[in-house]
């Protein structure tokens, strides 16, 4: 499956296609893991607290929620169906995004 990957998200930001080996009826955080191995993006970042303790924050996901125009959904059940999610990149393949820049504490 090819997958139109974004690594940020700017107006000058080419995507980039990646080839992934997957079942499409597998939940999307396998495609994701897999991307996280492909592109070596840390799956969290850890954050020091005030109190000096480490915090794991882990990445967001999204996909690309309309062919014409770069806009994003969040992805907030990633045990969804690959399947499921509109194939709306340049030629028609999975558009993604993985935020590194915030998350969800673990």
């Amino acid at each position: 499956m090819n997958i139109e990957f974004f690594s940020e998200l700017h107006e000058d930001v080419t995507p980039v296609i990646i080839t992934v080996d997957i079942d499409e009826n597998l939940p999307i955080k396998d495609l994701f893991s897999k991307l996280h191995d492909i592109t070596g993006i840390p799956r969290y970042i850890e954050v020091v607290m005030f109190d000096g303790s480490t915090e794991k924050i882990a990445c967001r996901y999204s996909y690309k929620d309309h062919p014409d125009r770069i806009g994003f959904m969040s992805i907030n059940d990633l045990e969804q169906k690959i399947s499921d999610f509109p194939k709306n990149g340049n030629n028609g393949e999975l558009s993604v995004y993985i935020n590194t820049d915030n998350g969800f504490v673990n």
